[in-house]
């Protein structure tokens, strides 16, 4: 299942690129970018913050779009519960120099606010999060307790801004 969803991010991101964006500048790759949790603060019944992705790359490069996240657990990897909803925004094409980031807003909202018997909560490890049109995976460290239950949406994320 998270392969099918990532190619489908990687595929619903590259589609809507704009041309002069391929003609002077690199795509950022999977490689060219480090995941973070930064600004996260608690909020009335969950967590708000922004999910980072900076420029790790010699040269520029550009992105656009949402990341794909999702919690992971179990000390493998597994996918813990339903990947993260995109909130609305507008989406932008972003250059980054090295060095630079654009931000993700992201809201993570606490397991207890539902039903145990609804939520199934389970204790995770972190986040997997793919970059904007890439099908590898990113990981950041963050336990925490999320829904088992693909019925409940406890991650929402905005497109990525500059």
């Amino acid at each position: 299942m998270a392969t099918a969803c990532a190619t489908a991010l990687a595929a619903v991101t590259l589609s809507a690129l704009p041309a002069q964006a391929h003609a002077t500048i690199p795509y950022c790759a999977n490689s060219d970018l480090r995941a973070s949790l930064v600004n996260l603060q608690g909020t009335a019944g969950s967590q708000v913050g922004d999910l980072r992705l900076t420029n790790v790359a010699a040269g520029s490069c550009w992105t656009r779009g949402y990341p794909g996240v999702s919690y992971v657990g179990y000390g493998n990897g597994t996918q813990i519960g339903r990947a993260a909803a995109w909130d609305t925004g507008t989406v932008r094409t972003i250059t980054l120099a090295p060095g630079q980031h654009a931000d993700s807003p992201i809201r993570m909202v606490d397991a207890r606010n539902y039903p145990a018997a609804t939520c199934l909560p389970t204790p995770v490890d972190g986040l997997r999060v793919y970059v904007p049109g890439s099908t590898l995976a990113k990981y950041i460290p963050h336990p925490t307790t999320g829904c088992r239950s693909s019925s409940v949406t406890t991650i929402f994320v905005r497109p990525l801004t500059g």
